[in-house]
């Protein structure tokens, strides 16, 4: 059989979902030990940078239980912008998100526990749009700069006013990324070896034009997809673990998600009113397990309830490697 051949839905078969489940979960295991050989190697090739001038700012120390902190500010206003558009590299550590203050267009507090690496931050406006930029950057570290993570913390704040344009990469780090309230038009997430949840607490104010999501040897979870409103959405997945939950009913009628994974333990929930159109694919190693309602069409082509003729109806192309695929049905 051909490893691109669709597949039927079957039961698991008990000694070889064993086998997968191991293998990933190996894989999960030293995910966070290649990340961090990964981040030295960039940055041990990297030279002294100053920090950008261009932002409000102010370095102190203080402590997070025995570990010395060292917290940068930034901020960058709105002004007269009409959109946003945020480019931010993380490097290893927690990162969090939320609503900046009002009149912000981009704010972020960043605390890191060696003095090898700086934040680097720059903003500027051009033609109403606010160009925002935090990468990190540093000279001569170590394995050792890496060996704790537990104070380095990236709380990043974006405006509920202004228009987004998000492009956030992450290394070693655990992220809580809420999204609830922020007026994102469009995604770029590259969680990297990162475990990650992504959340919408309510409807997004505005269409999401496009979410780009990829996650490497890493555990992935996001929830309230339905209230992101994107009209196209493609999740990238390597080795993991990955739950992509569907709540929330404001879906853009003929919204398109393609999810693409290698060996994984992937969780599709979906709620039970959405018309659904689900195509799949897989190999021999790839059990699949399709709600019972739904009808089935063609070769690997399943149809909700409610999808027949329906010109609303969510097309879900879902291509797995090695693993489990479970689609199943909520309120």
């Amino acid at each position: 059989m051909r490893s691109d051949e669709p597949i039927e839905p079957r039961s698991r078969p008990a000694g070889r979902f064993v086998i997968v489940s191991l293998l990933i979960v190996l894989l999960l295991i030293v995910a966070g030990v290649a990340a961090l050989v990964y981040v030295v190697a960039t940055h041990r090739v990297k030279t002294n940078v100053e920090v950008s001038q261009n932002h409000e700012w102010q370095f102190d120390e203080g402590r997070d239980g025995d570990i010395r902190v060292h917290r940068t500010l930034f901020e960058a206003p709105i002004g007269g912008s009409r959109r946003i558009e945020a480019d931010v590299e993380v490097a290893a550590g927690h990162v969090q998100t939320g609503v900046a203050e009002n009149g912000r267009a981009f704010q972020a507090e960043v605390s890191l526990t060696t003095e090898e690496l700086r934040p680097i931050f720059s903003h500027e406006q051009r033609n109403a749009t606010t160009e925002v930029s935090l990468d990190l950057e540093g000279s001569n570290v170590g394995f050792s700069d890496f060996r704790s993570t537990r104070g380095n913390t990236w709380r990043l704040y974006f405006s509920d006013t202004v228009p987004l344009d998000l492009s956030l990469s992450l290394g070693a780090a655990d992220a809580m990324l809420d999204l609830t309230g922020i007026p994102l038009e469009q995604l770029e997430l590259d969680s990297g070896m990162a475990s990650t949840r992504l959340r919408f607490g309510q409807p997004n104010p505005v269409v999401l034009r496009r979410m780009d999501i990829k996650s490497g040897l890493s555990e992935f979870r996001a929830e309230g997809l339905g209230n992101a409103r994107f009209e196209s959405f493609t999740f990238d997945g390597g080795a993991g673990d990955f739950t992509l939950d569907f709540s929330g009913d404001e879906f853009i009628p003929g919204a398109v998600v393609e999810i693409n994974v290698g060996m994984a333990s992937l969780t599709v929930l979906l709620p039970n009113t959405l018309p659904t159109r689900l195509e799949t694919t897989g190999t021999f190693m790839t059990s699949f397990d399709v709600p019972s309602s739904f009808v089935k069409t063609g070769r690997s082509v399943w149809l909700s309830p409610n999808a027949e003729g329906n010109p609303d109806v969510v097309t879900l192309q879902i291509k797995s490697g090695p693993g489990s695929v479970d689609v199943r049905l909520v309120e």
